[in-house]
């Protein structure tokens, strides 16, 4: 017999029915084969259907129960005590130049005043330019930045005998300059810490005190000016120790989303907070002050510098992550008082003491776990298993196909298949027995 193996869609869709009935009364399921039989009791498939349907409500349950969770906290943190092989980044510490540091020699000396007020300007204070109201140029400028640059005092001439790690090193070495955020801001360039290290300390004389420093709670954070609340500033000289926690990450969890990691592995998230509040602040006022002004936008004109006080900020909206491999700083203990111009004494900032413990953010529940719970709950309350989505592949593709064309050869050829059914002999001393042949059309 030769097979025509292009079945017409009707022969297809027959074979589709057939097959389906096959399946459920034939397939591995729980229950299923149970009720779909329709030679059983009716109230005996009612019974099998309500447990079969109560199986499948429970396995939804359940796995909506499971997705939650590895959507909203796949990850733990745990300590791990092996601390002896690491390297701490050393904090920044940013040192802030006073006006008197500052070379008066690139203003006239009746702008003296006026300059001084915007470079000590913070938020919530204002710009006194009554003295200058009858002339538009001192309101509408908007070019002290580029003037603060210029007179920002050079490192040396800041700071001197600079030690880290117990030895006498430049300053220019450990320090960078950067005019950053106002202030002339002088940040640290320093190289991790070993447990190997003699001290875990920096040490530097500023000869004319007194100075801001700001100490950065986080690495790579910056400080903003009027909003302390993301650094602790402390005095100088100073004396000042601080303890590091150390969060890194294993390797699986890079494979988890955004979401679900709850941290950033690049660089996207570098100054967040700070780009966050530059966002707010010229959404607000169309401009920005001139400590901020870093970017493309407008440095804000003296007269709208009573706008930028009324700015609101909630650090929270931000929507900042953390680096997945972040290290965290906080004071312990901080001594120091403003010393006068020309004070000898040296400030200090050392680590109090080397990290016990470390903290490993780890998948408590990755993709695997996922499938191990999916599989186990369906198995559980009805006997799923992957070969049964392969065996539901095979009867609804290939066997639904072959039967097909074997159904369309035989009718081609006028081929019928006799099934005999022998009916049972009669027994007069027993009670005579009803049969009710079954019988499935399978695929010869």
């Amino acid at each position: 017999m030769k097979y025509k193996y292009k079945p017409s869609l009707s022969e297809l869709r027959n074979s589709l029915k057939l097959r389906a009935r096959e399946y459920f009364l034939e397939n591995s399921l729980h229950g299923i084969p149970y009720f779909v039989d329709s030679t059983r009791p009716k109230w005996e498939r009612v019974a099998w259907f309500c447990l079969t349907v109560t199986s499948v409500i429970m396995i939804s349950l359940i796995i909506v129960d499971i997705l939650k969770e590895f959507r909203t906290d796949p990850t733990i943190i745990e300590l791990d005590i092996k601390t002896s092989h690491i390297e701490i980044p050393f904090p920044d510490l940013i040192i802030c130049a006073q006006w008197k540091h500052m070379n008066h020699s690139y203003i006239r000396k009746e702008e003296m005043r006026l300059h001084e007020q915007v470079y000590n300007w913070v938020f919530g204070k204002n710009v006194n330019i009554t003295a200058y109201s009858s002339n538009a140029l001192y309101e509408d400028r908007n070019n002290f930045r580029r003037t603060f640059e210029t007179m920002m005092p050079a490192c040396d001439s800041l700071l001197t005998n600079c030690e880290y790690k117990g030895k006498n090193v430049s300053c220019e070495s450990v320090f960078k300059r950067m005019f950053y955020l106002g202030a002339c801001c002088i940040s640290t360039n320093l190289e991790p810490v070993k447990v190997t290290d003699p001290t875990y300390n920096l040490a530097f004389q500023v000869p004319d005190m007194p100075v801001e420093a700001y100490f950065l709670q986080l690495k790579n954070s910056f400080p903003i000016r009027g909003h302390e609340d993301t650094v602790t500033i402390i005095a100088s000289p100073l004396e000042a120790e601080f303890v590091a926690d150390i969060t890194y990450t294993t390797p699986a969890v890079r494979y988890l989303r955004l979401e679900q990691r709850k941290c950033v592995y690049d660089d996207r998230n570098y100054a967040c907070e700070l780009n966050c509040f530059i966002d707010n602040v010229f959404a607000h006022c169309r401009c920005l002050p001139w400590f901020l002004s870093i970017t493309d936008k407008t440095e804000c004109p003296l007269r709208r510098y009573s706008c930028l006080n009324t700015v609101p900020f909630d650090v929270t909206e931000c929507k900042c992550l953390l680096h997945c491999d972040h290290t965290s700083y906080s004071l312990k203990r901080e001594s120091g008082e403003s010393g006068e111009s020309g004070s000898k004494n040296k400030s200090t900032l050392s680590l109090m003491n080397w990290p016990p413990v470390l903290y490993k953010r780890k998948i408590r529940f990755g993709y695997f776990d996922l499938l191990v719970s999916f599989g186990g709950i369906a198995s559980l309350f009805l006997g799923y298993s992957l070969l049964t989505t392969a065996e539901f592949l095979y009867y609804f593709t290939l066997r639904t196909y072959y039967g097909a064309v074997i159904e369309s050869s035989r009718k081609q050829y006028n081929i019928v298949t006799v099934h005999v059914v022998e009916k049972p002999r009669h027994q007069p001393q027993q009670r005579a027995l009803r049969v009710r042949p079954k019988y499935y059309q399978y695929i010869d």
